[in-house]
């Protein structure tokens, strides 16, 4: 929580039922869809704020923009009321790449360095690392190191570790680190940490402001159930003072008014100054509608039924001897099961599914499924049971 009060138009109804929240989910209509992990669903509440803004800009023009800047800051309120921090240390940006391309180019970097990432981590958070930081030694820890705890990447860090790159979430297993620990050794041992959060966001409630993090990014577009190409960047302003400019552009600068346009005006003191230029407004209209909507039916609970469900799946699936990748204990799970029977070709298993009407994902020959607190748990028995029809 920030302390801060939120404007009347952010007041959250907790009397949304699951009844009600499923019909803002046409999708519900036509498939079981457990691929959250993968893309979220829109739920209509977005789809009727994009259009909203849309024939706005068709019919008045301008207009439009000068008042989506009041619906921009009262999206990152609610970017923060989810985050657990301040909303002068959030940022919108691209997607998850763009927010780590701004952590990275941000960093101090000196020559003989060190950065501790995941070998097997989502290529969006190794890519930018390997690609741009040609220089700077890379020490890999896994995520089966992970999850069984944080000493892995203790043992790594030496004087001249610089930050640490990682997953809240695995993508492909599911396992959900420790990063509370990571992040207050960092903080002890003035290291940086960045942190890709996209596969636990809108899933688990946390409360990054005590996690350690110096920079949290997620895309909107899977748990969050906002549109793609629309993200979200935390930054420690603590360590503000410390980072190189980067990712600055004239939207940077602190603009009273535009009367005075060739006077140099001082950067921003707050995460904006990374939002260089036009805004995507269009996502933030989508993601602030999907941000009201998890946050009306409650952070806690939302983690409570995705934590029912994924328990419920795990279980049934345990007793149809699948193999399973996903660790059993609910601290070291998010909303991913990852399953397999070894001796079954799980990708026509998945395309089996989805022509049945049952949307999972299939990765590096894994069932990957990941329901959301508005799926139910007839749904899941009914998946687990076309799943050993497909499977035998």
């Amino acid at each position: 929580m920030t302390g801060q009060l939120l404007p009347a138009e952010l007041s959250f109804v907790r009397e949304l039922t699951l009844e009600k929240v499923r019909r803002l989910f046409p999708v519900t209509r036509r498939r079981v869809y457990f691929n959250h992990a993968g893309t979220g669903p829109l739920p209509s509440t977005a789809v009727r704020a994009m259009h909203g803004f849309i024939r706005k800009a068709v019919q008045e023009g301008c207009v439009a923009y000068s008042e989506a800047e009041a619906v921009v800051e009262n999206t990152r309120l609610m970017t923060a009321r989810l985050l657990g921090v301040k909303p002068e240390t959030v940022a919108f940006v691209k997607n998850t790449t763009s927010g780590i391309i701004i952590a990275i180019g941000s960093i101090p970097w000196e020559e003989g360095d060190n950065l501790i990432m995941m070998k097997d981590a989502f290529p969006a958070n190794t890519y930018p690392y390997q690609l741009l930081l040609p220089g700077v030694e890379k020490r890999f820890v896994t995520a089966l190191e992970l999850t069984e705890g944080p000493e892995c990447v203790f043992r790594l860090v030496d004087e001249r570790t610089r930050a640490v790159a990682l997953d809240w979430v695995h993508f492909l297993s599911g396992a959900r680190f420790d990063i509370n620990a990571i992040g207050a050794f960092c903080q002890q041992h003035n290291i940086f940490f960045i942190l890709d959060a996209i596969q636990g966001l809108g899933a688990v409630n946390h409360n990054f402001s005590s996690t350690g993090a110096d920079f949290v990014v997620a895309g909107g577009g899977k748990w969050l159930l906002a549109p793609q190409g629309i993200g979200i960047l935390y930054v420690n302003m603590k360590k503000l003072p410390r980072l190189k400019p980067f990712n600055l552009g004239w939207l940077s600068a602190h603009w009273q008014e535009f009367n005075d346009i060739f006077t140099p005006k001082p950067l921003k003191k707050t995460a904006a100054r990374f939002e260089e230029g036009t805004k995507n407004y269009i996502g933030i209209y989508g993601l602030g509608a999907a941000l009201k909507l998890l946050l009306d039916f409650g952070l806690e609970s939302v983690e409570a039924r995705v934590r029912q469900l994924t328990g419920q799946l795990r279980e049934l699936l345990k007793a149809a001897d699948f193999e399973i990748m996903t660790p059993e204990a609910d601290e070291k799970r998010a909303g991913i099961i990852t399953c397999r029977k070894p001796d079954r070709d799980m990708a026509a298993v998945g395309a089996q599914l989805e022509t049945a009407g049952f949307v999972c994902a299939v990765r590096e020959g894994w069932l990957r499924i990941s329901p959301h607190f508005y799926n139910t748990g007839e749904e899941v028995e009914r998946f687990v049971h076309q799943l050993k029809i497909v499977a035998r």
